[in-house]
């Protein structure tokens, strides 16, 4: 083959080359165009759905808040005595309307974390005094008897009060709710190798491992979630998860539940973006 010949094809194949790489760049960015207009469209109806569940959350908690304040009126007696009768319906209604109440924030709080509009207000935490709270005011409600383990110097960890309010309530309700046996629900938090392990526990039946599958499945119809909808692990998880941590689940039937997570103390390893367990 002659050197004008040899020249020639190697041209030819580099401009082979040449267009077949413009074509799969090209068909590359076309996918990557497809998929963010595909993700803003997505991003847009996680938006509109939160938004319709905000309003709809806001209808139902309004009437629900003022029929929970007028069975709390008749229940202390300001109107005047209730015979016993009354008062156990009265109690009903009080409880039944609590229940929806926390049902419509639960719903909010999850369209929230599935649309990415949760944003993480760090402080430095310190959890003995927030668990303090937590417990104080879930004695009020409930009858099943609720411990506080916290020993030595106040756990202090890098986190958003507020949320983390909420998933020690999730599992302490939680466990009250359905460790119908149960005794003595326990709440334990300690510091130890650079994270603030929070656990409840309950000396209760346990769970089988059906049951223990079903604990983090929304709308789940297990045993341990029969009288709710399984929304409150699921988000407690996403908590977690957003603040670095992770959830853990130790149970033995017959002999009670624990349910743990972690909170790292470090403000690096404290914060991940909401969105990015939506699809959990």
């Amino acid at each position: 083959m002659s050197t004008a010949a040899w020249a020639w094809g190697i041209a030819a194949v580099s401009s082979i080359i040449a267009v077949t790489a413009a074509l799969v760049v090209l068909r590359l960015r076309r996918a990557w165009q497809a998929d963010r207009a595909d993700l803003r469209r997505l991003r847009r109806t996680a938006h509109r759905n939160a938004d319709q569940i905000s309003v709809v959350s806001h209808e139902i908690r309004t009437p629900l808040a003022l029929m929970k304040g007028a069975a709390d009126l008749l229940a202390e007696g300001t109107p005047g005595p209730l015979t016993p009768s009354q008062a156990r319906f009265v109690e009903t209604i009080s409880a039944n309307c609590h229940t929806v109440i926390d049902l419509a924030q639960d719903l909010l709080v999850q369209a929230r974390i599935d649309a990415g509009m949760f944003e993480l207000h760090l402080q430095r935490v310190d959890f003995r005094s927030l668990a303090t709270g937590v417990v104080r005011e879930l004695r009020l409600l409930h009858p099943v008897g609720i411990a506080l383990d916290c020993p030595g110097a106040p756990p202090r960890a890098w986190a958003d009060a507020k949320l983390m309010r909420q998933a020690i309530t999730n599992l302490l309700t939680n466990a009250m709710a359905h460790a119908e046996d149960a005794r003595l629900i326990t709440l334990r938090i300690v510091g130890a190798d650079e994270q603030v392990l929070i656990s409840v526990s309950d000396d209760g039946s346990g769970m089988s491992s059906e049951q223990r599958q079903q604990l983090f499945e929304r709308f789940a119809s297990g045993r341990p979630l029969r009288d709710g909808t399984g929304l409150g692990l699921v988000i407690t998880r996403q908590i977690v998860r957003m603040h670095g941590g992770e959830v853990y689940v130790d149970t033995t039937p017959g002999r009670g539940t624990t349910m743990m997570f972690s909170v790292p103390t470090s403000h690096e390893d404290s914060a991940r973006p909401a969105r990015a367990e939506a699809a959990s």
